[in-house]
Order: structure tokens, then sequence, then C-alpha cells
């Protein structure tokens, strides 16, 4: 018989598993010329301009995800 202790673990387990597995499902952004977010050229194999575009873009991402889309 399992106890709160065991039920706690198998919960947590299961979050990071669920975790794990939305992580690897997200796809990555690929290079191409051109920055992410506002679209000026960038040098080859960068994703952003600089460094307020590309937080700009995580936060605008991290608030569409949290609207559900």
């Amino acid at each position: 018989m399992s106890d709160h202790a065991d039920n706690a673990d198998i919960k947590i387990f299961r979050t990071i598993a669920d975790g794990l597995a939305a992580a690897r499902r997200a796809p990555e952004l690929q290079p191409d010329c051109r920055c992410h977010f506002c679209d000026e050229m960038v040098v080859v194999n960068l994703l952003f301009c600089d460094v307020n575009c590309r937080d700009d873009f995580e936060r605008q991402n991290a608030a569409l995800r949290r609207a559900g889309r």
C-alpha cells in the first residue's frame, strides 16, 4: 500500500516527464539572416539583432503561452 510520500513522488515524476516531453516538442528557431523579432538583417547564424530583441521575443512568447496560444 502506498503512502502520501509515494503518491507525491509519483506526481512529481509525472510532472517532470510531462515538462520534458513538452520541451522536446517545442520547435526550435532557425537562423535565416533576419532578426526573429524586428525582421532586421543580422549576421549569419544569429537569431536576433541584439539582446533587447531576444528578450522582447521571449517575453512576447511567454505571454502568448500564458494566454493559451
